[in-house]
């Protein structure tokens, strides 16, 4: 049953694409999203995920939200010694999430929310210069959160939510000299956290959100590393012992925490202002702990391969804004700044990161119980010069994508 579970979840989710710094996807609400991805809201049950306490102000007793993206997405890399270059070619990336909440009572709201919050969808090639590091990899992280928020006034409410992570990775890339391939394979990883907040709401106008999501280390066990080598290769003496061995590692889903602001300037026009610190900082290196064969880098331990990763703490700033045209027609626009942990000398292929700016609109239409949300973004990255020694990259870099979403909320009682 819970095997059946998690592939339902998977097949709702599907495939997702690095949208923010890192492998972070900040695609959790189709409202939110056209406003550059702002918190700072309470209009249904997929604030949940930004700030477990904004379900204490969901004005209706019954509230159920569901959504999905569309993410067309192009890296590109050019050596500057040899003008050597490459682009992916990535498929569209459908991330989705489902969110319904329900006050049980006056001052008390349960809900349960399912989101794919981190992930990473690339295509580089089979033969390109980096397929060492990688040639493909899907990966995708879906969390599961029960919530619940308890309003204690008419201005404050807190909220906790338990997060249940499941993660799923596929990882090909080439092996060197032996005109080999490697691919990483693990369905059942998980992790733990949580997601903890508090929501202001001074008077009628202002709404003040203060959220933090916990670290979750994902714990890849007992994952399949099939070795593509020829026959000849196999042996006990030789670094290749098996073709079909077993791995472990760790990838953290970083922390978050998020100051969130929305104002109502008249009776039409609410505006709306964050920033996120990503503690991406705790992201040292990427570690496979392989069972059998003996092709690691470390000096001491040669079953296990250690590629240094390095990330710095990031921030994204957003602002965004929403036009009441009517009481069933909302215009929204939003712009934000996303700041790549990845340092230029620690720059891969597998995440390549760069600074974004990326401008977001979108409308709903409010008919009796049931609200639609379209959304639409385009992230433009700045070009960036990388010199990762460690791995053989220098030169230039670029990302550049384009996002639209469709949104059903329902909101009863």
């Amino acid at each position: 049953m819970r095997k059946i579970f998690f592939a339902v979840c998977a097949c709702f989710m599907l495939t997702i694409m690095v949208q923010a710094g890192g492998y972070r996807v900040a695609l959790q609400g189709v409202r939110n999203a056209a406003m550059a991805h702002t918190s700072a809201h309470t209009h249904d049950a997929s604030v949940m995920f930004f700030n477990p306490a904004a379900l204490g102000f969901v004005e209706n007793k019954l509230s159920v939200a569901i959504g999905a993206f569309g993410i067309m997405s192009e890296s590109e890399y050019q050596n500057s010694n040899t003008n050597y270059a490459a682009t992916t070619d990535n498929d569209l990336s459908t991330p989705a999430y489902l969110a319904a909440s329900y006050r049980a009572f006056e001052d008390v709201t349960f809900g349960l929310s399912v989101t794919t919050p981190f992930g990473s969808s690339l295509n580089w090639g089979d033969d390109w210069a980096g397929a060492p590091i990688v040639q493909n990899i899907d990966l995708t992280a879906i969390f599961i959160q029960p919530t619940v928020a308890v309003k204690f006034n008419d201005w404050f409410a807190a909220g906790l939510g338990i997060i249940y992570a499941h993660g799923q990775l596929e990882l090909n890339k080439s092996i060197p000299n032996v005109n080999g391939k490697l691919t990483l394979m693990d369905d059942d990883a998980s992790g733990l956290g949580f997601n903890v907040g508090a929501f202001f709401k001074p008077n009628d106008k202002m709404n003040v959100s203060l959220a933090y999501r916990s670290n979750i280390n994902m714990e890849a066990n007992a994952g399949d590393a099939e070795f593509d080598v020829s026959s000849a290769l196999i042996s006990p003496t030789s670094p290749f012992k098996t073709a079909n061995d077993k791995f472990n590692a760790t990838l953290p889903l970083v922390s978050e925490f998020t100051v969130g602001l929305s104002y109502k300037v008249t009776p039409k026009l609410l505006l709306a202002a964050d920033v996120n610190f990503a503690g991406w900082d705790t992201y040292r290196s990427l570690t496979f702990d392989f069972e059998q064969n003996t092709v690691g880098n470390d000096p001491n331990d040669a079953t296990r391969s250690i590629t240094p990763k390095n990330f710095r703490q990031s921030n994204v700033y957003r602002i965004g804004g929403e036009y009441s045209v009517n009481s069933n027609l909302a215009l929204r626009l939003g712009y934000y700044y996303d700041h790549s942990p990845v340092r230029d000398n620690y720059w891969s292929p597998e995440t390549p990161s760069t600074n974004n700016h990326a401008f977001t609109g979108g409308l709903g239409y409010k008919w009796n119980k049931f609200t639609f949300d379209l959304f639409a973004a385009m992230a433009k990255g700045e070009v960036r010069d990388i010199n990762n020694a460690n791995a053989g990259f220098y030169g230039e870099t670029r990302s550049n994508a384009v996002y639209f979403g469709l949104g059903l909320s329902y909101n009863a009682f």
